[in-house]
């Protein structure tokens, strides 16, 4: 039998009181009130344990007799538990005795013993010889736990009831007869076990209270040990994007938590950790929910541009260079953020946010599970409408992965894994059909699209080979859109060392001159055909769609495609201006 009730055995502590977050627990460990003593029963006492090793100052020991009535049994002392000390029985614990005189405590039968804690509260009630009912004092109204073993007139001097056996706290002791006793020290075959600690949370992404926070920043949390997750464990609410699904690793200490989407700016959200839903390798869960309350960024870009200087074409080119450079690269693939997830917020069907919208055929495809490799049939991929073999071919290292330009968002495109392979590395201009061009039909979707056969309709041209000599006219609806991601990247690289990762840049530059337009890893490399893309640029006007498509990856990367912003800016002067002096800034 356990020597409590366990209602009324644990007494949780505040969690400073306890190492590690372990629970907390003070209990009897140890008595002696009877023996076969001639002159009377002597070395009675009273011993008591903290499991945590909390100070025992405060705690007050009430002896009850219940001899008249074992119903209405009243106490005849109390006294003062010292301090204690600290003792290693296995795990530290603290223990501290109360010392009583020849006979102090009343023999049995059905006597008790009830500890109270420093704020008066009754932590244990128990009775030896048979169970008794409190009438007065702490324990008033409470009915006691009866011990299983009790000693007798013939009990040797010197000897004890105690708790023993292996476990963490009085639950898992059992009482034993009487034997040598142990006072101030640790019990005979008795262990406590380090208590299994519940995990915490050590950190979160953001914190709590932040404001500010990237509308498509990863969140993360971290715990004070590893941990498994169990459904839910993470959950997010927003005051305008509702629910937002997560995803996240089944277990580990740190957890990068992805939203998959851009919230929306301004708004509030709640990161809740479900305490039920968080267990350690012991079994143990957190002991409470923690939420993390935070505000998302401003959508609103006011001031962006504040240092671009318009005065001359020169100082426009490096200025926005200045502004846009040392932005936030992502991974081109792999667990978490990668290109794939940004683009697949980025190019989402409109109809149906479980697709993309490809640039090239305009079909629409399941996300992920639509990707190139992952199936059989039509599938998509990342199209680099500046293709990387001009200019930053390297799969690793400078000009390459994992940064940019190579991973640059606001230059990939989802398109038809096939679209994408014809295309190539060809420059994008005009392909007319009495060039003896192919046609790449679009499907109609989203309100665009479809049809055949006559030029240029609603569908691609191109004409090989692959290389300079080549040419691939993206569909009418599209033609800005791919114009404008191109004269991006003749702006936002210009050579020299990106701030942010110490990486060498390309220095990217247009032209109209096909025999520039080589596969090179050197600078300046090439990509055209300039005028085309300022006539694609005009022909084909700054979208809603494409509007939102830059607010996406700026909340990603933190920069933006300016000539989505300010179309007037993409001129032929531009891109043709030399490098000033020094760049002035407003």
């Amino acid at each position: 039998m356990s020597m409590t009730h366990r209602g009324l055995a644990a007494l949780a502590l505040c969690a400073a009181l306890s190492p590690l977050g372990a629970r907390a627990e003070v209990f009897i460990n140890e008595i002696h009130y009877d023996d076969r003593t001639a002159s009377g029963d002597i070395g009675e006492r009273i011993e008591v344990m903290a499991t945590a090793g909390e100070s025992l100052s405060g705690y007050r020991i009430y002896l009850y007799n219940g001899t008249s009535s074992t119903t209405a049994a009243t106490f005849y002392d109390n006294d003062l538990v010292p301090a204690g000390s600290l003792v290693a029985c296995g795990a530290t614990v603290r223990v501290a005795t109360v010392t009583y005189p020849v006979n102090g405590i009343q023999n049995g039968s059905n006597d008790g013993i009830a500890l109270v804690n420093p704020s008066g509260q009754v932590v244990q009630f128990l009775s030896y010889e048979g169970v008794i009912r409190a009438s007065n004092g702490p324990a008033a109204g409470r009915t006691s736990v009866n011990l299983p073993v009790s000693e007798t007139n013939s009990t040797l001097a010197g000897t004890s009831l105690q708790l023993g056996g292996t476990a963490t706290g009085s639950a898992g002791f059992t009482w034993r007869a009487s034997a040598t006793q142990r006072f101030n020290a640790c019990n005979n075959n008795q262990v406590v076990s380090a208590p299994n600690p519940a995990p915490t949370v050590t950190g979160t992404t953001p914190a709590n209270g932040a404001t500010g926070f990237p509308a498509a920043g990863d969140l993360a949390v971290s715990f004070s040990e590893t941990v498994t997750l169990g459904t839910g464990a993470f959950a997010l609410q927003c005051s305008l994007s509702g629910h937002v699904a997560l995803t996240y690793p089944a277990s580990g200490s740190g957890f990068g938590i992805s939203t998959n989407t851009a919230l929306r700016g301004a708004e509030t959200c709640t990161l809740t950790v479900a305490a039920s839903q968080v267990t350690d390798a012991g079994g143990a869960k957190m002991a409470a929910n923690r939420t993390v309350g935070f505000t998302v960024a401003e959508a609103a870009q006011t001031g962006y541009y504040s240092r671009v200087n318009t005065a001359s074409a020169s100082q426009l080119r490096c200025s926005l260079h200045a502004t846009l450079r040392g932005h936030t690269a992502y991974p081109y693939s792999g667990s978490g953020t990668s290109t794939w997830t940004i683009l697949e917020i980025a190019d989402e069907n409109p109809a149906n946010t479980g697709q993309i919208l490809d640039a090239y055929r305009n079909r629409s495809y399941p996300k992920v599970s639509g990707r190139a490799g992952t199936g059989t049939g039509l599938t998509y991929n990342r199209e680099h409408t500046w293709p990387n073999s001009l200019g930053f071919g390297s799969a690793s290292g400078n000009l390459g992965l994992p940064n940019a330009p190579y991973t640059d968002t606001h230059m990939l495109y989802l398109t038809d894994a096939n679209y994408n392979s014809d295309r190539g590395n060809m420059p994008y201009a005009n392909c007319a059909l009495s060039a003896q061009c192919g046609e790449r039909v679009t499907e109609a979707n989203n309100g665009a699209g479809g049809g055949s056969g006559t030029y240029p309709g609603n569908s691609n041209w191109f004409k090989g080979p692959n290389g300079n000599t080549g040419s691939f006219e993206v569909w009418n609806r599209r033609k800005g859109d791919m114009a404008r991601a191109v004269l991006y990247m003749a702006i936002r690289y210009e050579g020299g060392v990106d701030p942010t990762s110490g990486q060498t840049e390309p220095d990217l530059e247009l032209t109209d001159n096909r025999a520039q337009i080589v596969i090179t890893s050197a600078s300046p490399a090439y990509m055209g055909l300039l005028s085309t893309l300022l006539a694609w640029h005009q022909a084909d006007p700054v979208d809603a769609a494409e509007r939102d498509r830059n607010e996406v990856i700026y909340s990603f990367q933190g920069n933006r495609n300016p000539f989505i912003d300010h179309p007037e800016w993409a001129t032929a002067g531009l891109f043709t201006s030399a490098k000033p002096a020094s760049c002035s800034l407003n």
